[in-house]
């Protein structure tokens, strides 16, 4: 027997390698199941692995072979356990960063300049002092009058510690030039705007640990641009696939004045945990409506079950995707030999909840496009292969969310570049009757 294979047989991971093989998973584990029967399976794991590598009509990688071994037993217990490999796990940490080599604005165009929407704070353009509302007219002495936005941004683009001269035309001042270092910046996860009255914030991913602090921050551009407390605020989390389960609670703390945001759950009761909202809630007395989707998933499903739950938002759209499960990632030595992504717990929302193959139900159902007459199916967590069921906790609350008497559409005519959701948000933000609306979904 190879090297490779002894080694594989004294390594206590290759259990899992099991299904992959045809091995029942059962076989691994109850009461009677011995420590000789487990090492027996393991002699078959290797002896088939052996004649794979050796006999198969084509030259396979064994490394491979593992990897995919391992990912069959896992994705057998759900969709979302896997085996992440170095490479992956690597990229992965990198993703979830968000980094990347510039100066820290984003722009958009106008007139065919370069025009600042917002300079980060601390990121090197702000530094020098750029502003949002500011032109940039030239990169490194190239007028980029009537070029592209990508051609534009893609010369701005550079490694990290390079310089780069861009010449900049504030309001009230002759252009001039600025020698910008360019530095890792980490990418800004919100959207701001006011809209018809309205502050709008857009969040793109929890996945980030600096989610809450970018929230708080396009709070304070929208209440200094409005001049005074908010109207009300719509917070967009359509398509926001989740991410930090600390940076959901964060979120959550804008809206609630302390109080139980979710709870989180396992195989052992003893081991349950309860999550709350900070005291001293930012936005008080701000009506709110939440946008949701079928694609707003996990922490974006958290949000928007607490604020639902604790009577402080209106959520509006579609069911959420209703992936309430969470995932452990477990580095295999410090990642060097990947990392172990496992499913520990389901997520609960204040009342008892589960949002898992649920999701969360708007109080105000809207669709994005006309009726057409037909039914369109939704992809959602419980259409995933070996989904976990939904658990049930009838004595601690609602079992599902209450369903709207109606869905509302847009008319036929409705044009398709304006955003019927957001449209039907801001209606609502300026009904006078919305808080009669908000209590009478609380009370659901």
């Amino acid at each position: 027997m190879s090297h490779f294979f002894k080694k594989a047989l004294k390594l206590s991971s290759l259990v899992v390698l099991g299904t992959a093989i045809g091995i029942s998973a059962a076989s691994f584990a109850g009461p009677k199941t011995t420590q000789n029967d487990i090492y027996t399976q393991l002699g078959l794991f290797a002896d088939v692995l052996s004649r794979v590598q050796n006999k198969y009509v084509e030259e396979v990688d064994p490394a491979d072979l593992v990897d995919n071994a391992l990912n069959g037993f896992l994705q057998t217990l759900d969709p979302h356990s896997h085996y992440v490999t170095p490479k992956d796990f690597q990229k992965q940490q990198k993703r979830a960063r968000r980094e990347y080599g510039g100066l820290g604005i984003e722009v958009s165009m106008k007139d065919g300049l370069i025009l600042v929407g917002y300079a980060n704070k601390g990121a090197p353009a702000a530094r020098a002092g750029i502003v949002a509302g500011d032109l940039i007219t030239h990169v490194e002495g190239t007028d980029i009058k009537d070029k592209t936005l990508d051609e534009a941004v893609k010369k701005m683009r550079g490694l990290a510690g390079d310089p780069i001269t861009i010449t900049v035309k504030s309001k009230g001042k002759p252009p001039r030039d600025i020698v910008i270092i360019r530095e890792v910046v980490q990418g800004r996860v919100v959207r701001n705007r006011m809209y018809e009255g309205m502050g709008y914030i857009y969040l793109e991913t929890f996945n980030n640990d600096n989610v809450s602090r970018d929230l708080g921050e396009a709070i304070d551009i929208l209440e200094a641009e409005y001049g005074k407390k908010l109207p009300g605020l719509i917070l967009d989390l359509r398509g926001n696939g989740g991410g930090l389960l600390t940076q959901s609670i964060d979120v959550s703390s804008y809206f609630l004045d302390g109080g139980e945001v979710l709870s989180v759950r396992g195989r052992k009761r003893e081991e349950d945990q309860r999550y709350h909202a900070k005291r001293g809630e930012r936005l008080k007395g701000v009506p709110v409506v939440v946008l949701i989707s079928s694609t707003s998933a996990s922490a974006s499903e958290i949000v928007a079950g607490a604020l639902q739950d604790r009577g402080r938002a209106l959520i509006v759209g579609t069911p959420s995707f209703g992936k309430g499960s969470v995932q452990s990632v477990y580095p295999l030595k410090g990642g060097r030999n990947g990392a172990l992504r496992l499913t520990t717990d389901r997520y609960f929302t204040p009342s008892g909840r589960s949002i898992q193959g649920l999701g969360i139900t708007p109080d105000v159902w809207v669709e994005a496009f006309p009726d057409d007459g037909e039914e369109h199916a939704r992809f959602r967590e419980s259409n995933l292969p070996n989904a976990l069921d939904a658990i049930i906790m009838e004595t601690e609350g609602q079992t599902v969310n209450a369903t709207p008497q109606e869905h509302e559409f847009p008319t036929k005519d409705w044009p398709a570049t304006k955003d019927y959701q957001l449209h039907r948000a801001v209606e609502l933000l300026k009904d006078s009757g919305f808080d009669v609306r908000l209590q009478q979904a609380f009370k659901q």
